[in-house]
């Protein structure tokens, strides 16, 4: 009997179903979000933000695993494949959950069975940007001067089956405009290229371009949210000219399938606190992302399935292939 005690405290049964049946006292270490992109970016500061806020509510420190690569897949297949105990949790989204699974032919895992959500964490729109000479500068001129001139005007983005890329294809989908894709390893050398006057358009998160758009370096075309982004209250949305075309790339938090509910259920309202305390909100805020509102868990689930049925239909509509 000692034996057999002393062997589940050193974890060497991890995936008894025993050793996760309460879920009690999580976390009591160390607990690993993966984060899908490199650090700097917009969803590696969405996970430090966050990450800091559940380590004050929580106790336990909360480590930043940067997987990068794949669109998403390398760092959701390693949380899918993690023991279901509330120590790796994914920072899932578009990427991972509706996008990559219509691009690959085969992932190693499956978003809605291997992945369970656990919290609902908010949205940021893509910012369509141009060079300050470029005239036509609105979402109307764009969509006459490319459809005047097919395939004249290039706008780069950070690669093929990337969410701004995409929104350019469902951009081209429902307005006829034709506008062809220069793809870039990210959002930083698109932009440099349209300030060097290589191209004239291009498109990222918001808060990748912002920058230059203070500065007057960029003009901004439109932004792809359902409404103007609180940074750029001036610049209007895609959806303002063109109905139904609302672009956010959303996210959550993902835990293995299997992990226990109340495990998720105390992420989760550590979560729904930190995003209604003021200096996150105004945090996230400057860098363009929109806390959510409390959602429960089962809408954001079908939310996760329109979305990838509308991101596959636009991809196979592009014939779009991985890079």
């Amino acid at each position: 009997m000692r034996r057999r005690h002393f062997t589940a405290s050193l974890g060497v049964l991890p995936l008894a179903p025993r050793a996760f049946a309460q879920g009690d006292d999580w976390p009591t270490r160390n607990v690993r979000i993966v984060c899908p992109f490199t650090p700097g970016g917009s969803q590696d500061n969405i996970a430090r933000r966050l990450g800091a806020k559940l380590q004050d509510y929580l106790g336990q420190t909360f480590v930043i695993d940067n997987r990068s690569g794949a669109g998403g897949s390398i760092a959701a297949d390693n949380v899918a494949k993690s023991p279901p105990d509330g120590y790796s949790v994914l920072l899932g989204g578009i990427a991972s959950h509706a996008v990559a699974p219509n691009l690959y032919g085969k992932l190693p895992y499956n978003p809605f069975t291997d992945l369970e959500t656990a919290a609902w964490i908010g949205t940021q729109p893509n910012l369509l940007c141009c060079h300050p000479s470029f005239p036509h500068d609105t979402v109307p001129k764009l969509i006459a001067a490319a459809k005047k001139e097919p395939g004249k005007y290039q706008y780069g983005s950070s690669g093929v089956g990337a969410s701004p890329s995409l929104t350019m294809e469902l951009f081209k989908q429902k307005t006829g405009a034709d506008l062809t894709l220069v793809s870039y390893r990210g959002a930083s050398a698109a932009a440099a290229d349209v300030l060097a006057g290589h191209l004239p358009l291009c498109i990222a998160n918001i808060d990748s371009l912002m920058g230059q758009v203070s500065a007057g370096k960029l003009k901004p075309i439109a932004s792809t949210g359902a409404k103007r982004a609180t940074v750029a209250p001036d610049t209007p949305t895609l959806v303002e000219t063109v109905p139904d075309l609302v672009v956010t790339s959303w996210s959550i938090w993902a835990v293995p399938a299997g992990t226990p509910a109340k495990i998720k259920d105390k992420l989760r309202i550590a979560t729904e606190r930190a995003l209604k305390d003021p200096e996150v909100i105004a945090s996230m805020r400057q860098g363009g992302f929109e806390p959510g509102a409390t959602m429960p868990i089962a809408e954001v689930d079908a939310f996760i399935k329109v979305e990838h049925a509308r991101w596959g239909e636009v991809i196979r509509a592009a014939g779009i292939k991985p890079e």
